[in-house]
This record gives C-alpha cells, sequence and structure tokens, in this order.
C-alpha cells in the first residue's frame, strides 16, 4: 500500500513540476495567476513530502519481508534427521515384502489371466465341435431322407411293376381260359362237315343230316361208310 501511494504521490509530482515549468516560461501579469502558481508550488512539495515519505515505508516493508523470508527459509532448511540402521532395515524389509506381493498378485493375474484364456479357448472348440455335430446330423437325416424316398420309389416301382405283371398274368390266364373254353367247346361242328365223322374221345359218330355238335377237330375221326365206321368200334350218335 506505502509503494502505491508513493507511485501516486510521484505522479502529482510530476504533474506539478510540468505545470510550474509552463508556467515559469509565460510572464504572470494576473493575481490569479500568481495564485495558481503558487498552488502548484505548495502541491509539488507536498507530492515530494509524501513521496519521500511512503517510499521509505515501502523501502522498510521489502527489508522487513526479506528478513522474514529469509528467516523463514532458515527455519524450513533444517538438517534431517539420521534414521537408524534398524529402522532403514525395515523399511528395506517391508519394501522387498512389498515387491514380493506384487510379484505374487502379478502371477495370480497372469495365471488367472491363462485361466479365462483357456476357459475361453475350451468354449470356442466345443462350439466348434457341437457345429460340427450338427452338420453331421443334419446330413445323415438328409441321405437317410433321400435313401428313405429312394426306397420308396423303388417300392413303388416293384409294386407298379407287380400290378403290370399280375394284370400281365391274368390277362394271360383269360386267354388260356378261352382257349380253354374254345377248346371245350370245340372248334368245329359235326353237322358242317358233310361226312360221317366220329369223335375219337366219345366214340361216337354222327351222320351227315343229324344234329350236330361242336368238337375239337383234333379229336375228329372220318369214315367213308357207316359200315367202317362200326367196324372201328364207334357207335351212332343218338340224334
Amino acid at each position: 500500500m506505502a509503494s502505491f501511494i508513493s507511485m501516486v504521490a510521484f505522479g502529482f509530482m510530476i504533474y506539478y513540476a510540468i505545470r510550474l515549468f509552463k508556467g515559469h516560461k509565460v510572464r504572470v501579469t494576473s493575481r490569479a495567476n500568481k495564485k495558481l502558481k503558487k498552488r502548484y508550488q505548495v502541491g509539488l512539495v507536498i507530492s515530494m513530502f509524501i513521496m519521500l515519505i511512503f517510499g521509505s515505508m515501502s523501502s522498510r516493508n521489502e527489508t522487513t519481508s526479506k528478513q522474514s523470508s529469509s528467516a523463514d527459509t532458515t527455519k524450513v532448511v533444517k538438517k534431517p534427521k539420521y534414521v537408524g540402521k534398524d529402522k532403514y532395515d525395515i523399511a528395506k524389509k517391508e519394501n522387498v515384502a512389498l515387491l514380493a506381493k506384487q510379484k505374487k498378485l502379478r502371477a495370480k493375474e497372469d495365471k488367472l489371466q491363462e485361466q479365462q484364456d483357456k476357459i475361453a479357448s475350451d468354449e470356442a472348440e466345443a462350439k466348434r465341435k457341437e457345429q460340427e455335430q450338427q452338420a453331421t446330423a443334419q446330413k445323415e437325416q438328409e441321405a437317410q431322407a433321400k435313401a428313405a424316398q429312394k426306397q420308396e420309389q423303388e417300392a413303388a416301382a416293384q409294386q407298379k411293376q407287380q400290378e403290370e405283371e399280375q394284370q400281365q398274368s391274368q390277362q394271360s390266364q383269360q386267354s388260356q381260359q378261352s382257349a380253354s373254353q374254345t377248346q371245350t367247346r370245340g372248334d368245329m361242328n359235326t353237322s358242317d362237315t358233310g361226312t360221317i365223322v366220329g369223335n375219337s374221345k366219345t366214340g361216337v359218330y354222327h351222320m351227315p343230316g343229324q344234329a350236330g355238335y361242336r368238337m375239337n377237330s383234333a379229336n375228329a375221326v372220318y369214315f367213308h361208310s357207316e359200315q367202317e365206321a362200326i367196324a372201328a368200334g364207334y357207335r351212332r350218335a343218338k340224334r
């Protein structure tokens, strides 16, 4: 604060000195100008006085503060106390124990990290195997479905073939039955021959003009006369 007041007083002193210097060049004629010049002189003296007083106070405060700061520095700078060998050994052991503990903790962390990595790897491997098993099972199911479909197609084809064979067999049987019926009924009529016809199977002969019947041509025996037929052991048909 004293330095601030001293600076202000120094400013006023400069101001009044300039005013007096300018007024010194101008000739004073009026009474008012004389009073103003006198006022500047008084202000200059007062400013110089204030500046001197507060300037000395400021320098004294600075000296005091320097002394106090040097005293504080002197107080702060103390000779470090000597630490005994026992305390040093204890601190050293504690430091070594802390370092060992820290090393153990790091080793434990590394081990836990390795375990976590192994678990993650095992899970990934198990997931991969599961996916492979699922893919294999799906392929097997698809193969089984294809095989079953193929078997069904083959069974349907066999059934169709059997049905066709059965149908052909039925048709063959029908044709055979028809032929047998035709053979049973005969493929010729005795009345159409116009001559004496004997049936070697029944031993009967038919004369022309009699009511004929159907017989197989393979069993027909032709005679030139009725006596020839009787001589051959055939008998005449009743009608």
